[in-house]
């Protein structure tokens, strides 16, 4: 299995619901954008007055996802 690229990580924490409900959990993640594969709301954002600053939040959490795979 090869290792995801940044945009691959990017796209997972912007679209995709971690397992864990739990917001005090360190590997929770919460999608601000539908899922791309969405037939009819793909891309759209899911809640109203998502701003830069959550999607920088996404981007952030998918580098350290990368450096930490890199060690």
């Amino acid at each position: 299995m090869s290792k995801p690229t940044l945009r691959e990580l990017f796209i997972k924490y912007l679209t995709q619901d971690s397992a864990t409900k739990d917001a005090r959990r360190k590997d929770f993640n919460i999608a601000i954008f539908i899922n791309p594969s969405d037939k009819h709301f793909g891309g759209h954002q899911v809640f109203n007055g998502t701003d830069l600053d959550m999607v920088m939040e996404k981007f952030d959490k998918a580098v350290k996802e990368l450096r930490q795979q890199e060690r």
